[in-house]
């Protein structure tokens, strides 16, 4: 597990979610302990605009404390720069972290003296074609329901070949990690984080195909608006754009991956996957 090539750990980011009640105070000691280590430190409880875009980039580990939901807004923030994300997990389900809060002193020790290994995962790319419309998506692109709330005809394509017309609530597009999280709630098919394949999962499909399809890596996937109801295009449960009829949204493998710092057995997937699976008891929502 530990490994003479990992690069050291000098400069840390501590993202804390604004709503946890519980996480400012952990961060802050979080923060001692580093700079005691002989870090560089900075802490944020937002991770848009330049300022932190800057800073993310020049960071070798960005610590959230949330839950998955703030591993997803960290991924999304990290691509393209070799970022390694380290979660602690103040959430329900933790599928993505890696740390608990009354373990994290042991983990981030190994991780600062290089005893970890980093896990990639796979990401999306989705962009409306014809627009300056682009994001990446570490769980799943989705195609679904817009303002009118109806559902929507969304004609599917891979490679340019046409799979199904689906008439539905949404239609997921899932990488292996989204496939714990929405796509496994539309019952779709648990895949190990390792595979590299897109996941298409319909929502409430009505009179139209009903089971998951797994595509390749290599795949592009082409949805097309059809029918009259506009749509909206969200990344990771956040909303990118509204979609009109007409529209295209093509999506594929991200040229990027998440970059997970890991100190757990490479087989920790299975190992903990029934534990992830029962939400523990907890206030905290969404984060």
């Amino acid at each position: 597990m530990a490994s003479g090539a990992n690069r050291p750990i000098a400069a840390v980011g501590i993202f804390r979610h604004p709503h946890v009640s519980t996480a400012t105070s952990l961060a802050h000691e979080i923060a001692d302990a580093l700079r005691r280590a002989g870090a560089g430190v900075w802490e944020t409880d937002r991770l848009e605009g330049e300022d932190v875009a800057r800073r993310v980039a020049e960071t070798d580990l960005l610590v959230t404390l949330g839950g998955d939901g703030s591993i997803l807004r960290a991924a999304r923030a990290a691509v393209g720069h070799d970022t390694l994300i380290l979660g602690v997990n103040l959430g329900r389900m933790g599928f993505l972290t890696e740390a608990e809060p009354d373990g994290w002193e042991g983990v981030l020790s190994r991780v600062l003296s290089g005893d970890y290994w980093v896990e990639e995962r796979m990401m999306l790319r989705a962009r409306v074609v014809g627009a300056r419309v682009v994001g990446d998506a570490l769980n799943d692109v989705v195609v679904g329901q817009g303002a009118l709330s109806r559902v929507v005809r969304l004609e599917v394509r891979v490679d340019g070949d046409l799979l199904t017309t689906y008439v539905a609530d949404a239609l997921i597009i899932a990488t292996p990690t989204g496939s714990t999280a929405y796509a496994l709630a539309a019952g779709g098919p648990i895949m190990p984080p390792q595979q590299r394949n897109i996941l298409l999962v319909p929502v409430a499909p009505h009179l139209s195909l009903d089971r998951a399809v797994v595509l390749a890596e290599g795949v592009r996937v082409q949805v097309v608006v059809r029918g009259r109801s506009p749509a909206a295009l969200t990344l990771d449960g956040e909303m990118m754009t509204d979609l009109t009829p007409g529209d295209m949204v093509e999506v594929g493998a991200s040229p990027y991956v998440a970059r997970f710092a890991r100190v757990r057995e490479r087989d920790y997937f299975y190992r903990t996957l029934m534990a992830r699976l029962v939400p523990r008891d907890t206030t905290n929502e969404r984060i």
